[in-house]
Order: structure tokens, then sequence, then C-alpha cells
């Protein structure tokens, strides 16, 4: 009986050493704590659809990290003033792409340059907590499809913009078992921040461009990828928009890592994206989370475990419970910011065993390792 109110209180003391004191956004006193010990922040991220209101609460309550978790200041979140913000909902039938493609360029052939991509266009930011900004990572992409019953479009993949006609995903997202199971490709949309809003606004009179929605002109998924294989190696893909995509604040290219540059375990890397939370529920707005890299042998033997054989040209990351990549992350970026502040896309969601386990980490395919196909790629394909 003394060894357990030892331990019960090892872990109160634990758990006050973690706790800071902080004000809420509305001024009261209270801790800093990991947003899943906070009932009312978290009950308030679980409605849908998350009004507006709540996504700007949530992200001023931000107050650190516990590990890769983030940590807000707990407190009750207000109730929407009658005159106050509110979320004017997308129609179901969303709106369809611009028809029509732009003329060629020789510049669309490469991957955009160093001057011009990776660069964040807001001002500086705290990075690793759990909300965005609306002009956060302005080079996420979310790839549309349509299915074969002509229904509405359906947004099930990531990717990310490599120049003004290009983007990088996953060749899960662009061939295969997505074709029957959710439709063809169709579209891809830039400038995202809210899927709830046709405007996105964090206050009243600071609003994002409406979002791009451009045709597909064709994908092109690595030839050696294939769903029969259970590491799925190769799944990487490039996609060839029909217009080109127009540079603004909220839509921005992302520079391709450095062939030569190899990572090490426990080197932060940043995911971003609308995949699952924590309570299996996607997320209507843009999310972020810092992992580390996961140590390749160990994840290598973790997986062949499951029968799944890795290679050298996939890379392990996170590992940390309730903290993964998710099932509409896939073909999303694994990122990096360079010294230099430029941001690099390092890999490219892949595959997992089943979402934030204690101790496994997800897949991603490198992109270091696919930069000369990727540039011939986009250069064969542009005719």
């Amino acid at each position: 009986m003394k060894c357990v109110t030892v331990l019960l209180c090892l872990g109160m003391l634990w758990r006050s050493a973690l706790s800071e004191s902080c004000r809420t956004p509305l001024g009261r006193q209270s801790n800093c704590v990991s947003i899943y010990d906070c009932p009312p922040l978290l009950t308030a991220f679980e409605q849908r659809p998350l009004p507006s209101n709540v996504i700007n609460f949530l992200r001023l309550s931000q107050c650190g990290f516990e590990g890769y978790i983030p940590r807000v200041c707990c407190g009750p979140i207000p109730s929407a003033s009658p005159g106050g913000q509110t979320t004017t909902k997308r129609p179901s039938s969303s709106a369809r792409p611009i028809e029509g493609e732009d003329p060629v360029y020789d510049e669309d052939s490469y991957p955009e340059s160093r001057d011009v991509c990776g660069k964040e266009t807001g001002a500086d930011r705290i990075y690793g907590g759990q909300f965005t900004e609306l002009d956060e990572f302005p080079w996420m992409a979310l790839l549309g499809y349509r299915p074969r019953n002509n229904g509405p479009l359906t947004y099930q993949c990531g990717g990310v913009l490599i120049n003004h006609r290009y983007i990088l995903s996953a060749a899960h997202c662009v061939v295969g078992e997505i074709e029957t199971a959710v439709g063809k490709l169709t579209s891809a949309r830039l400038g995202e921040y809210d899927t709830q809003t046709d405007i996105d606004c964090a206050e009243p009179n600071d609003c994002a461009d409406p979002p791009q929605e451009i045709l597909v002109h064709s994908s092109y998924p690595n030839p050696g990828f294939s769903d029969r294989n259970k590491n799925r190696k190769d799944d990487i893909a490039v996609i060839r928009l029909a217009r080109r995509a127009v540079y603004t604040t909220f839509v921005q290219p992302i520079c391709l890592i450095d062939n030569r540059l190899r990572l090490s375990a426990g080197d932060d890397v940043f995911v971003a994206g609308w995949g699952k939370t924590l309570e299996g529920k996607s997320s209507p707005i843009k999310l972020k989370l810092n992992l580390p890299i996961f140590q390749k042998s160990d994840c290598t033997t973790k997986y062949r475990s499951l029968g799944a054989e890795l290679t050298e040209n996939q890379l392990c990351a996170g590992g940390v419970f309730a903290q993964d990549a998710c099932r509409g992350d896939s073909g999303g970026p694994l990122m990096r910011k360079t010294p230099s502040g430029i941001w690099e896309t390092v890999a490219v969601v892949s595959f997992g065993y089943g979402c934030g386990r204690d101790g496994w980490p997800g897949v991603y395919t490198s992109v270091s390792h696919y930069t000369d196909w990727i540039k011939d790629t986009m250069l064969r394909s542009n005719v």
C-alpha cells in the first residue's frame, strides 16, 4: 500500500513539474498542460464543423510542448457571440476546377530555384505545435478525386508544390487501389487552410486568398511502385497540373532536399496535413507535427517482423505514442528547415503500422534518393 502511495505522489510531482503557470486567452490564471489533459480544449477541438473562433482560441492557448505533444494553457473556451466570427461552410458539391490549359514554359521543367523555393511569407513562428497559421507551409496541396458515379470531389491525399506546374506526392495516391476505392485523381487544391470555409480568416480583417483549384493534367508514379509490394518501395509520384499555380502569400513552392544530405536518428523534421487526429477524425484545418528521425536499423527490424523489408530509399520518423502522420496525410511531406531558414521536403508520407502506436515510426519515401528521377520526369513530361 505504501508503494502505491509513493508512486501516486511521484506521479503528481511529475505532473506538477510539467505544469507551468500561465494565463489563458481570457486572462485567467491556469496551468500549461498537454492538450490531452485539458478536457475543455480537447472537446472544443472535436467539434465538427470546427468553428473558426475555436481554431483561433486553440492557437492562442498554445504554451509549449511536452516532448512532441502540444501543450495548452487550460481553461474554458468562450461561446461565440452573435456578432462574432462565424464559419461559412462550403457546399457539399465543391467548386469545380478551372478548365483549360496554360502554355508550356521551359522553367516548368525544373524544380523551383533555391532563391525562390522554401521561403516563409509570414512572420517568425514557433514550430512543433498543433495548429498552423493561415500562411504556414504554403506549398501544401490537397489532392481531389472524382468517384466513378461522378459524385462530388473528395480529398484523400496530400502533396507539395515544387514549381508552378508540378506537385510531389506518393505513388499510392495516383495509381492502384485508390483508383477503385476512391476514384480518379482529378484536381489539386492549393492555398487551403480550413476545408469548412470558402474564405479562411484568422481575424475578421485577416483573411487568406481563395484556394486555387487546378485540374490535374497527368500523373507519373515511379515505375518501381506496385500495390503488391508490402514494403511500398518507390512510393513516390510527380503530378503535372493543367494550369500554372499562381504564387501568392498562401501558395509557394518548397525546395527539394539536397541529395547529398543524410539525416541522422533524432534529427527534427516536420509533417503537416489534414489527416486523422488522435480521436480518429479527419481535421478540417491544416495541422503540423514535429517528429524525430527514427533509427533506421531498428525501424527495419520492426517492419521485417510484419513481412515488410524496407529499402535504403526509405526512412522512418516518429514512434511517439499518439503522434504520427495518419490516413489523409498520405503523399504529404516530411520537411526540415535549413540553418539558412529555407524549407526543404525530405520525404513523402508512405505507410505505417496503424497510427501513433508507441515505438512504431511511420515509413517515408526519401526524396534525396529520387531527385534525379523527379527532375527527369518533369523534363520529359513538360511537352
